[in-house]
């Protein structure tokens, strides 16, 4: 059936035809305006050409409705687009392509074909929704987690700093007896100091293990907030040598809480070091990483030492396991939950030469 855009050159069935059909497009055009998630149509053209207040504010689409898809992704993802886009074109089995987007918030993203009832390819569905709360209450069900295992940690715990205890108890006791007189009460005053060091870092790392941390975010210049912590860390390891090498994508300032990014990049430059006796070579290295919507930051640390122990390389992020006489077992634990809070996580692998620790943070 034809129909006339001039409601004057209409009957009057066809006039309340067209009204009926205007009021469907204005009941889906609220319906889509008023939709809890982002919503993006693509066509076949690769061209946004709807999108929802949500959808518009979340990829920042609002006054590039008729543009291509590829003017809203940076020009390092355009590949990783074209490829994607090029299988929902092609591949009629492919209905679906979820992926986590970073926008201050966390976002689940879903890509889904759209065809007529025929197979013909129409375009692309582009829906996400806030997983922020979600994602936060994951977090707070896994620290209730960790905190009932604190009545297991609790005998390792007192079983460390009873060790210690001792050792300082004993050294006092002879002190005493000889008055401060002997010729070993220097070096019992040394070790009863590096015993008490050996405590409170043990009680600290527990405190930061046991309590949630607070992101405070800000921008932050990654290579020179990373180089001030190296330098800061040779004056202790002057026989290290250092080199840090930034991708040049490394531009500008990324969010981070600094105080967090400081606390990771100084343990995983210290462990590096005591893994090598205090002699070396160690490399880090900052990378850019994208993956279709999602942006990253690889901070990797890889020095020549000798590698972590087989047998325990899948245990690494458990609380108390440590391969060094003094060591606490919490660092690498604290580590990976600063990474986590930043949407990424921390991976630990031997190399030829050494060990490679890679900080995985979302680039926001």
């Amino acid at each position: 059936m034809s129909m006339s855009n001039d409601p004057q050159q209409l009957s009057l069935h066809e006039r309340e035809e067209l009204l009926a059909l205007r009021e469907r497009v204005a009941e889906f055009e609220d319906i889509i305006r008023c939709l809890p998630i982002g919503f993006i149509f693509i066509d076949s053209d690769d061209n946004v050409t709807m999108a929802n207040p949500i959808g518009a504010e979340i990829r920042c689409v609002g006054d590039r409705l008729g543009s291509s898809i590829a003017d809203c992704h940076p020009a390092g993802t355009h590949s990783m687009l074209e490829k994607v886009m090029g299988r929902f074109r092609s591949e009629s089995q492919m209905q679906e392509h979820p992926i986590v987007l970073e926008r201050m918030h966390r976002y689940e993203v879903t890509y889904s074909r759209v065809a007529k009832s025929d197979g013909e390819y129409r375009g692309v569905l582009w829906l996400s929704h806030d997983i922020s709360r979600r994602k936060k209450l994951e977090r707070e069900l896994v620290h209730a987690e960790r905190l009932v295992g604190l009545g297991q940690m609790a005998a390792k715990v007192a079983h460390d700093i009873k060790n210690p205890l001792n050792a300082i108890q004993g050294a006092a006791h002879f002190l005493q007896q000889n008055d401060g007189e002997s010729e070993h009460s220097e070096e019992l005053t040394t070790m009863i100091k590096g015993q008490v060091s050996r405590i409170a870092a043990l009680v600290t790392h527990l405190n930061e293990l046991t309590r949630p941390f607070e992101l405070t975010m800000e921008p932050v210049d990654l290579e020179k907030a990373i180089w001030d912590q190296l330098s800061a860390c040779s004056v202790s390891h002057p026989e290290v040598e250092w080199s840090l090498d930034a991708d040049d994508g490394i531009e500008g300032q990324v969010q981070v809480d600094r105080t967090l990014l400081e606390r990771l990049v100084w343990n995983a430059a210290e462990n590096a070091c005591l893994s090598m006796d205090g002699a070396g070579r160690l490399e880090i290295r900052i990378r850019r990483r994208h993956e279709e919507d999602a942006g990253w930051v690889d901070i990797e640390f890889e020095d020549s030492g000798s590698g972590f122990p087989i047998e325990v390389l899948e245990n690494l992020f458990q609380p108390f396991l440590t391969t060094r006489e003094n060591g606490t077992g919490l660092g690498l634990t604290i580590m990976r939950e600063i990474c986590l809070l930043h949407g990424g996580d921390l991976t630990i692998k031997n190399t030829d030469t050494g060990a490679l620790v890679t900080a995985r943070l979302s680039a926001r």
